[in-house]
């Protein structure tokens, strides 16, 4: 029997979500065939079976959140039983959270369940009904309040999602799961069998002159990027500067480069590689808040964001400041396509020693990007644009973009950040630089 556990896919990863099963009960499976998606805080990946044999049990269902290494399923050989203590087991001990039940849960006030290892809250009705269907509340997600409800003993989290986005009461619904527990399949059938749409589709609302289109739990990596950026906006001192950079050589350098390659450099690479040799020679740029004390590091690891459906990614070149700009090039494109995938490794996005975003390829003509934390700036590059500029009595065309830089007032002052953006602008006006 081998089990299938919900991977540990970096060092900080606590939990993950099993988005799908990529195989169903009695399939067979080769040892490290994709067997299953799964999405953590940063990425959204498949997973591998550890074993070859027949795919035997699955213990939790799709969209539900699972602790890293936690037992979710088997694979073993045909006709094999799973272990007692697996059939019985509820989906997960974490699994998500939602509130209320809105008929068969009642107003009465939360007591406490004697479990194995100790007491839980939970509602006389929802004890009643554990009881009745064998359930041990242990195995139970409790509320936000750490109360377990008859919703929690009900259903699963996936179909508690779908039930709230279709507007249907669970107590309407008859369970297939074990011990009766309502599932996914259960809420859509039931929908099905009233005529009221999809259970993915949201019920119509008008509110204050205003129909709602479409309606979805904030989660994932768009919920993550949202936490980031707020604790980042909220608790850094940040200060926003500006700085004109004439691109016209750059722009000319980098197509003889690439005549005649047929692996083209960007702009942007050469941006990377500029970045890093200005913070690999500014000490303070490296610097971040860790405590009470300012933390140097050595590197010039270079992250650079890269927009995903539902959020950003920001993947990080190590040490850019020696590299290539060949290898920065393949780096960039290897770790982007694999951000875009859904692909990319956790380690992948860590150890930063600055930031850079790069949005000239909308047009933008100036923002203020939002400190990585914990980080002590962030460099944005703006669009292009073609300006008249004077040179030697002659009016010339020059195209021209705006370093937009976000910094921790706390780490470096005005002139700090200033000489940041001087020392790329010299290199990217001087692109010769970058290369000797």
């Amino acid at each position: 029997m081998i089990e299938i556990f919900m991977p540990k896919a970096g060092m900080d990863m606590q939990e993950g979500t099993l988005i799908r099963w990529l195989k169903n009960i009695g399939d067979k499976v080769e040892k490290d065939e994709p067997i299953m998606e799964i999405e953590t805080d940063k990425i959204t990946m498949e997973a591998e079976a550890p074993g070859s044999g027949i795919f035997l049990s699955k213990l939790v269902d799709d969209g539900t959140v699972v602790p890293v290494l936690s037992v979710i399923g088997y694979i073993g050989e045909e006709g094999e039983k799973i272990p007692e203590k697996s059939e019985k087991a509820e989906e997960t001990p974490k699994a998500e959270k939602t509130e209320g039940l809105s008929k068969a849960e009642t107003a009465e006030a939360p007591s406490k369940a004697v479990g194995t290892t100790g007491d839980i809250l939970a509602t006389p009705y929802a004890k009643k009904l554990a009881a009745e269907k064998g359930i041990n509340l242990e195995n139970v997600s409790a509320d936000s309040n750490g109360i377990i409800h008859a919703r929690e003993v009900l259903a699963t989290p996936l179909a508690k999602r779908a039930a709230d986005a279709a507007g249907v009461d669970l107590a309407d619904v008859n369970g297939s799961g074990f011990n009766g527990r309502i599932v996914k399949d259960d809420v859509e059938k039931y929908v099905q069998s009233v005529g009221a749409g999809s259970a993915v589709n949201v019920s119509a609302e008008t509110t204050n002159f205003r129909t709602v289109e479409a309606r979805k739990p904030l989660k994932g990596l768009r919920k993550v990027v949202g936490q980031r950026m707020f604790e980042s906006y909220s608790q850094v001192p940040t200060v926003m500067q500006s700085m004109k950079v004439d691109m016209t050589e750059l722009i000319l350098f980098r197509k003889k480069i690439n005549e005649g390659r047929r692996d083209k450099v960007s702009l942007n690479d050469f941006i990377i590689k500029a970045t890093a040799m200005a913070v690999k020679e500014l000490p303070h740029v490296r610097t971040m808040i860790q405590g009470d004390e300012l933390v140097t590091y050595a590197e010039a690891n270079i992250g650079f964001a890269v927009a995903v459906d539902g959020g950003l990614f920001v993947p990080v070149i190590k040490n850019a400041d020696i590299l290539s700009i060949r290898e920065i090039s393949r780096q960039a494109k290897s770790l982007a396509a694999a951000a875009r995938e859904g692909k990319i490794k956790p380690d992948d996005c860590k150890g930063a020693t600055f930031t850079i975003s790069n949005m000239g390829m909308y047009d933008v003509f100036t923002f203020n990007p939002i400190i990585n934390q914990p980080e002590s700036g962030i460099l944005g590059i703006t669009g292009i644009e073609d300006v008249l500029k004077m040179r030697d009595g002659n009016v010339v065309v020059r195209q021209e973009a705006v370093l937009c830089m976000s910094y921790d007032h706390r780490v470096m002052d005005g002139v700090g950040s200033a000489q940041l953006k001087k020392r790329v602008k010299e290199l990217i006006e001087h692109p010769i630089e970058i290369l000797i």
